[in-house]
């Protein structure tokens, strides 16, 4: 069965969370000597703090997104290259044979420009086939095997930027998933410590109970809009 994708445990957005833990580790650091008469040793307290830490250091989506983009731009611009030297091949044979003729559209370049990231990848290797097997017809036309052979290279690299950019895409979801279940985890044991915090000082000290109540983010209320007249 197909895992299911992990959702926030905690009431409020990521960055309200982390300040949250901040602010409740000074509450907790002040009340360590309470803690500790309920087990929570300094070191539990410490790996709060760097467990917080960690997870405000763990990257935004909108630095992920920019990886992803980053290398969906290098396979467009390695295309482009690709068809430009697939445009001098076509430039050359069209020299010998008409673009209507069926040697021309034996090297199927036709269908190439439009088509699909496999297709133009895996079609463009049957062109360079075809190329290969006829470059001495068109060699007056200056078409060599060092030019093939240098376009076949430049469309592995197209193959390579392509694997690169969803590489990225599946890292990208990868790291949002260990991302929530680093907040969920951060988020149990923020709710865990700030337990023990209230039953300390829910018969003695209101003040410091409240310090350890854990409030949902509570978006803005609208302005109030005075009436006309």
């Amino acid at each position: 069965m197909k895992q299911e994708a992990v959702t926030a445990k905690y009431p409020m957005s990521q960055g309200d969370l982390l300040l949250t833990c901040h602010t409740k580790a000074e509450f907790m650091t002040r009340d360590a000597a309470a803690f500790a008469t309920r087990g929570v040793q300094a070191a539990r307290l410490t790996a709060f703090e760097t467990q917080t830490n960690a997870a405000g250091n763990l990257p935004s989506d909108e630095q992920l997104d920019y990886q992803k983009q980053a290398l969906t731009a290098a396979a467009t611009a390695q295309r482009a290259v690709v068809e430009s030297g697939m445009a001098t091949v076509m430039s050359q044979v069209a020299i010998v044979h008409n673009d209507r003729s069926p040697a021309y559209k034996a090297f199927g370049s036709a269908g190439l420009y439009g088509a699909s990231e496999g297709d133009f990848y895996v079609d463009m290797g049957h062109l360079l086939d075809w190329a290969t097997a006829h470059a001495a017809d068109y060699a007056a036309q200056g078409l060599t095997p060092a030019q093939l052979t240098a376009l076949a290279a430049d469309n592995e690299q197209y193959l390579a930027a392509l694997k690169a950019q969803r590489l990225a895409i599946s890292s990208r979801s990868a790291t949002t998933q260990t991302r929530q279940i680093t907040l969920n985890t951060l988020y149990d044991e923020l709710a865990a410590l700030c337990g023990i915090g209230q039953g300390l000082f829910k018969q003695t000290d209101v003040s410091k109970y409240d310090d350890y109540v854990i409030a949902p983010s509570v978006q803005p209320a609208a302005p109030v809009v005075p009436p006309v007249g």
